[in-house]
């Protein structure tokens, strides 16, 4: 018998532990429309359309203001924001505003998204790139920035928000951003300290610090494409579907937790599995899929993904190789969606 002072066998630290249960996943990958536009939890949507290119297509009126920013035709969905690169190329600005309002600075959770498309300007030689600001140097409202890309060329998304008597920033995982490539950003506050980042749908980084809360109300216009005032950092690409939105929305199309609460099993035991539940969080039913899980990189198992109703869960159980030797294992687990 193996003592239960042993290191444990199993580690399952690819699991994301939900006890409560999720929102629906927001229909990102389309055109925002109807509710999803224009519902009580949008502050504001700017979609530059043809021919209403500076209209809050929230219907709350947040018109923008071009300055040094244009439209351009090709977006993601239509038309697009064309921002362009500042200091050190050129302290000069490129950024589309809307003028300050209470509701720009929502209290409690809120949620900032937008597509992104970089031009090849978004290089090893350029540094940080804002892709909104209502902070600027103050200890209110928010900054959505580009990093300066390290020495492989990625770089990270870089939230800051104030909070009165000072500011606290949140970084997302590092990535390549390619250029003429149209990427899906979103930054989720819950209002109590903790923010989430997610890339094309998929959590990319989430911190939390301690004793934050509600952000404080500002004084400055929303910039969106560039820093509010010098040095300029604007971003040089298009910038399509900017939403700002009150609450912590989800943009994971399933969520995947653990439900069986053991993590330690005893060598050579009997019967020893985990227990996995698979939720969908789209709004419609799941086509096909599969959900592959496997443990210290072998004894892989797959799951098949069919029909799964909006909101509902399926359970999985995965038998535990008790053979293998006393260590820390890693559950690598892959839900992958075809439909």
């Amino acid at each position: 018998m193996i003592s239960a002072s042993l290191p444990p066998l199993l580690v399952l630290s690819a699991i994301v532990f939900s006890g409560e249960p999720s929102p629906m996943c927001e229909p990102w990958e389309a055109q925002y429309a109807g509710r999803d536009a224009s519902g009580p939890h949008v502050v504001a949507l700017w979609q530059f359309a043809p021919g209403a290119e500076t209209a809050d297509a929230s219907g709350h009126g947040h018109t923008l203001t071009f300055h040094g920013a244009q439209p351009h035709a090709a977006g993601r969905f239509g038309g697009a924001l064309e921002s362009s690169r500042g200091w050190p190329a050129e302290d000069k600005r490129h950024a589309a505003v809307a003028k300050n309002h209470p509701s720009l600075s929502p209290q409690g959770a809120f949620t900032l998204e937008m597509w992104i498309q970089p031009k090849p300007e978004l290089n090893v030689d350029y540094p940080q790139a804002f892709l909104l600001d209502k902070k600027y140097v103050a200890h209110d409202d928010y900054q959505l920035i580009l990093e300066a890309p390290d020495k492989q060329g990625a770089r990270v998304l870089h939230a800051v928000l104030g909070f009165g008597d000072g500011s606290s920033g949140y970084f997302s995982r590092p990535v390549r951003f390619e250029p003429g490539k149209w990427y899906h950003v979103a930054f989720v506050y819950d209002g109590a300290g903790t923010g989430s980042f997610f890339l094309n749908g998929r959590p990319w980084g989430s911190s939390r610090v301690p004793g934050r809360a509600a952000i404080s109300p500002g004084r400055h216009p929303l910039s969106l494409g560039d820093r509010i005032g010098s040095y300029y950092h604007g971003f040089p690409g298009l910038i399509d579907q900017v939403r700002i939105s009150r609450g912590a929305l989800e943009f994971q199309r399933v969520k995947l937790a653990r439900t069986s609460d053991r993590g330690c099993f005893v060598r050579m035991e009997k019967g020893a599995a985990v227990r996995l539940e698979v939720r969908n969080l789209q709004r419609e039913a799941t086509a096909q899929g599969a959900v592959t899980i496997s443990l210290g990189g072998a004894a892989t198992t797959q799951a098949k993904i069919a029909d799964l109703g909006p909101g509902k869960t399926m359970e999985i159980e995965y038998p535990v190789d008790t053979s293998l030797r006393p260590d820390r294992y890693a559950l690598a687990v892959n839900v992958n969606l075809t439909g």
